[in-house]
């Protein structure tokens, strides 16, 4: 998805954020109560699942047409 510079400059902060938001993902680790589970979120920061491994998780995101990533 492509955008004209003089489209970008005049979105707001709230639309800016939203972009990418329904094509990528990213996967971080998260430690909760002494385990580490490797959970997916949209861009724009809506958890969508977690899974046990990095690996799985960005299989598992990308089988649901997103484009992700791993985070530190």
């Amino acid at each position: 998805m492509q955008y004209q510079e003089s489209t970008l400059r005049h979105l707001s902060p709230a639309a800016f954020g939203m972009l990418g938001s329904m094509d990528m993902a990213y996967v971080r680790a998260v430690e909760e109560n002494g385990a580490v589970t490797y959970q997916i979120f949209a861009a724009n920061g809506q958890q969508l699942g977690e899974e046990k491994s990095a690996s799985a998780a960005l299989v598992v995101a990308r089988q649901n047409d997103f484009e992700a990533f791993l985070v530190n």
